[in-house]
């Protein structure tokens, strides 16, 4: 099959490498010249193409008339669902998107009935393994990842709590721990990054070693 990648970040090289290792044929159009360059090297391979993925002379010159599977990658809903679109009115090809907001889910779906775009929810993959109620104190774990000793938890941010107030990036946590949402309740999750500021109420996801539990406990609870 021949798959066109709209966006040459992370996870766009990891897939490309990995349908290049199953002998499918990859573009990966990316507007960042360094970042393309960086996947040339790193996979060793020719694959990408510099230029606008929301631009419709791009794509078909990249090959979207011709696409099985255009995936929509980029880390903007709105550039994912111009993507969509153009690719629904260009090519006959299965579309897939990355979803930051679960909000815009709907948008993405009502596209086209017929040949329905699928969308990827990176927030809700990690609520849907996330239980509704977590005992703080004892720290159970959410979730057990591969065979390292990584733990999916889940915390409260009270108003007592040490990292109230304070930005991810100013948070003690021990190393190896990483936050990877932020549930402000009544459907606002955010995928953090290092400004997001922690605030009462907050249900913190983290990804942590097992044999750190006391000091994240330490340092998002008290």
């Amino acid at each position: 099959m021949f798959i066109l990648i709209i966006g040459g970040g992370k996870v766009g090289t990891y897939l490309a490498r990995g349908l290049i290792k199953q002998q499918h044929e990859v573009i990966v159009i990316e507007k960042d010249a360094r970042k393309a360059q960086l996947m040339t090297n790193l996979l060793e391979s020719d694959v990408a193409v510099v230029g606008d993925g929301c631009d419709p002379n791009v794509l078909l010159q990249a090959g979207l008339a011709r696409a099985d599977v255009v995936v929509a990658d980029t880390g903007d809903d709105e550039d994912n669902l111009v993507v969509c679109i153009i690719t629904k009115k260009h090519s006959a090809a299965k579309c897939i998107a990355r979803v930051n907001n679960p909000k815009n889910k709907l948008i993405f779906e009502s596209l086209d009935r017929d040949r329905p775009v699928v969308v990827i929810s990176s927030t809700e993959l990690i609520l849907n393994m996330i239980d509704e109620r977590v005992n703080a104190s004892n720290l159970e774990p959410l979730a057990k990842v591969g065979r390292g000793g990584l733990e999916l938890v889940q915390l409260r941010i009270s108003d007592k709590s040490p990292a109230r107030g304070k930005r991810i990036a100013d948070v003690s946590l021990p190393r190896g721990s990483v936050i990877v949402a932020v549930d402000r309740g009544g459907g606002d999750v955010v995928v953090p990054n290092g400004d997001t500021t922690l605030q009462p109420g907050d249900d913190v996801i983290a990804m942590i070693k097992r044999d750190t539990r006391g000091n994240v406990c330490a340092a998002l609870v008290g």
